[in-house]
Formats: C-alpha cells, structure tokens, sequence
C-alpha cells in the first residue's frame, strides 16, 4: 500500500497546546495507526486560538502541501467566543468544498460545546457538523472529545485542553473513524 499523507487541519487541540510534540494529537494518532499497519504520515497543521474563519484563511497553505487526505478539525474557539453557528458552518463548508475541489478527501471532526456553554448556543451549535457532513457527504467523527467528557483527570490545568491521556483516549475512541476513512480512499 502507498503511504498516505494526512494533513491534520484545526486549532490547538490539533496543535497540541500545552503538549510535546509526541502527544500531540496527530503524533499518537500517526502513531496508533502505524502499529494498526497504516502506511500513513501526518502532517499537523493545527494553530491555537484559530477559529474556523481562522483555518479558512491559512486553508490555500494545506492545499498547496497536496496531502492525500485530510481532517478538518474547527469549531472550539468558535464555540467559546459565541460566534455565529451559521457562519461556523459557512466556514466549514468552504473548507470541505475546497478540499473536494482539489481531490482531496477529508473526514471531518465535530466539537460538543462544554458544559459552561449557554444552552440556547448549544442546541444552535451542536446540529453544524451534520448539517457540513450530511451537504457534502463526507464522514464525520461527531465529537472529538468523546471519552473524556469534561473529566478534569483528562484535561491541563486550563480545563479546557486535553492532557497526554486524554488524547490517548480521544486517540483509540476515534481510531474506527480513522480506520473506515483510510480504507475507503487507498481501495
């Protein structure tokens, strides 16, 4: 099998805020699907602080890589500055449409606002990810931090990035995601 190069597209929970590099969130990714015999190399393209509008804007340096996949991972700062849900959806739109436009396929991660999230935000929020994957049919992996909740044991000290074992476990919970995409582009 060829080896296939991811782009890893999002902000500081693609970056890996607070982290080495080896725990960020691509590393152990890359690293769990070479022990899982992907011929894969991943390249992070994660900023903190970017929001989706953010990504939109550094969106032609990913292209330009010319990665044979990618993963769109955008919507928590949006979320934490209240920004409006339909332009975050916007912005996500254009970020799949481009990638599609360049052949590129692209498995998108969705955000769960945290709990300190005013609710009437929250539902608004919540239905973006479906609303892209569902327009553009592409996979989405709905929650990005399934498995670790809001646990404070997962998380820095800031309660808000994941530590090295909370994205252990956001690594092994999304890796059937990751598995079905990488099979479904390299045949």
């Amino acid at each position: 099998m060829a080896k296939i190069t991811l782009a890893a597209f999002g902000d500081s929970l693609t970056e890996g805020y607070g982290l080495p590099a080896y725990s960020s969130l691509p590393a152990q990714l890359e690293r769990k699907l070479l022990e899982e015999g992907f011929h894969v190399a991943i390249n992070n393209f994660g900023l903190s602080g970017d929001t989706s509008a953010d990504g939109l804007f550094r969106l032609a340096n990913v292209i330009e890589s010319e990665p044979n996949a990618a993963y769109i991972e955008f919507g928590a700062n949006d979320c934490f500055q209240l920004m409006d849900p339909e332009q975050t959806k916007l912005n996500l739109s254009r970020m799949v449409e481009t990638f599609q436009e360049a052949n590129i396929p692209v498995l998108l991660l969705g955000f769960k606002p945290m709990n300190f999230t005013p609710q009437s935000y929250s539902s608004e929020f919540s239905s973006i990810f479906n609303d892209v994957a569902d327009k553009f049919g592409v996979p989405l992996y709905p929650s990005l931090t399934e498995g670790i909740g809001e646990a404070p044991e997962y998380y820095q000290p800031d309660g808000v990035h994941p530590n090295s074992e909370g994205v252990a476990v956001m690594v092994n919970n999304m890796f059937p995601a990751f598995k079905s995409f990488l099979e479904s582009i390299s045949g």
